[in-house]
């Protein structure tokens, strides 16, 4: 067989305080680790072709994991849609479609089935296949292993089987796909993946610089990144988003951990993996003071509608990025997604239309109303309506829409909530019902460091 590249993965800490001096340390390797300090190579002349055998070996050295199993075989093949829907799972992608669109992270135009198809032939662009023992590469893989990388000379589809046999490691050893596939919230997914892509990424770097040249992680990752981009260059704004993100920023968060433990650290990570993505977009949030979103539980709603939601589910800090960047600059845009902590997305069959509710919370309550005028001025450009503010509501904004149905916008104190396609007499009185029976509270979850403790960033309580 050809000769493979590298991959990267995920890292953590677990059981042990991390203190100043160690974050010092942590921040001061990654530094060192995107200047380009990586081992160096071993060998200067090109190597020939490894066999599956050797490269496995090598990955196996690297990673400091055996494999369990093992794959006899390569198969370079283009992998076509067919065959990978049964992956999406969940409320149909038509209703994800129409709640998205109505948020505006999705424009009208896009065919959702057809964009999360290829979105989901993407994401396996190099992949083990643990049932047929075999790894199968695309050429988009390839293309990719070169972008990574750079100026080397070497078999491109080597650093695409890297990545494919690191994915291996993680399901033998954690179970990771399994585990990804349970989740029900989208952000703890995309956590969930930025961690493996993360980890996989890593080992790839890893790799290239112990057998190839050595060569500046940052870059590397940057150029892997924007090989992604044209890839994905096809897909709506938010499957492009998301088809990146677990990579750039997986890579860097999965840093941490492995410059101050190295592939203890990263094995950390998997059995207590990040939970948001804004604990990837802030390692500091997972490393250093546990981050903790918020669950939001909106009763009124659901007796409203009797809780008859097909779609149940949270956005997370990055897609909200996505969200507000398609109408203001991207650092704006991040700079008020910084001030997530948590919100849940939902949606209500009501004869032929949809009722879409979105309830987000903010770290206090400037950050809210930030949020709620970008928010509206998305929700004004995507859907082309006129909000008017609401009578004794400050901070209540109320669009009425040629269907006889309203957009509800509303902020009290530090949560915004989206209430829209309830019929415009009833809308204020069905949105009152939502504030009178919300509770918002810290996500149940295992904390394994004693500077992870905090204060509940939010108190409000369900009548």
């Amino acid at each position: 067989m050809n000769s493979v590249a590298v991959v990267t993965e995920k890292f953590r800490f677990r059981g042990s305080r991390v203190s100043g001096k160690l974050a010092i340390a942590i921040l001061s390797g990654l530094l060192a680790a995107c200047a380009g300090s990586e081992p160096p190579r071993l060998n200067s002349a090109p190597s020939p072709p490894l066999s599956l055998a050797e490269l496995k070996q090598r990955v196996s050295e690297i990673r400091a994991l055996p494999f369990k199993q093992t794959a006899d075989q390569a198969e370079l093949s283009a992998l076509s849609s067919a065959g990978v829907g049964d992956d999406l799972g969940g409320p149909s992608l038509a209703q994800i479609a129409r709640a998205y669109k109505r948020i505006g992270l999705l424009a009208e135009s896009v065919d959702f089935a057809k964009a999360m198809m290829e979105f989901a032939r993407l994401k396996r662009l190099a992949v083990y296949e643990a049932g047929r023992e075999r790894l199968t590469i695309a050429p988009e893989a390839a293309r990719l292993g070169e972008a990574l990388a750079g100026t080397q000379n070497g078999d491109p589809n080597q650093v695409a089987s890297v990545l494919a046999l690191a994915r291996a490691l993680q399901d033998q050893h954690f179970r990771w796909s399994d585990r990804v596939k349970g989740l029900g919230s989208e952000d703890r997914k995309l956590a969930f993946q930025a961690l493996a892509d993360g980890d996989a990424l890593l080992v790839a770097l890893n790799y290239l610089s112990k057998y190839r040249e050595p060569l500046n992680w940052a870059q590397a990752t940057n150029r892997f990144a924007a090989g992604l981009e044209k890839v994905g260059g096809h897909l709506p704004e938010l499957l492009k988003q998301d088809l990146i993100f677990p990579y750039r920023d997986g890579s860097q968060f999965a840093q941490w951990a492995f410059l101050a433990k190295g592939w203890s650290g990263v094995n950390a990570l998997f059995a207590e993996p990040p939970i948001s993505s804004a604990q990837i977009l802030h390692p500091e949030k997972y490393y250093l003071r546990r981050f903790t979103p918020l669950r939001i539980t909106p009763f009124g709603l659901r007796r409203q509608f009797k809780e008859n939601a097909v779609l149940d589910e949270t956005l997370g800090e990055f897609r909200i990025q996505i969200l507000l960047g398609s109408n203001q600059p991207r650092e704006e845009s991040r700079q008020i997604a910084a001030g997530w902590t948590g919100d849940h997305l939902s949606a209500y069959p009501d004869g032929d239309g949809l009722i879409t509710a979105w309830i987000s919370a903010w770290s206090g309550d400037k950050e809210a109303r930030d949020f709620q005028r970008a928010f509206r001025s998305v929700l004004e450009r995507r859907h082309r309506v006129r909000f008017d503010e609401t009578p004794g509501q400050p901070d209540g904004w109320k669009a009425n829409l040629r269907t006889g149905r309203s957009i509800v916008l509303q902020t009290r104190g530090a949560v915004v909530l989206f209430l829209d396609g309830i019929a415009s007499a009833r809308a204020l009185e069905v949105s009152e019902e939502n504030w009178k029976n919300l509770e918002i509270a810290p996500e149940s979850v295992d904390l394994p460091f004693e500077s992870a403790k905090q204060p509940a960033q939010l108190s409000l309580s369900s009548k």
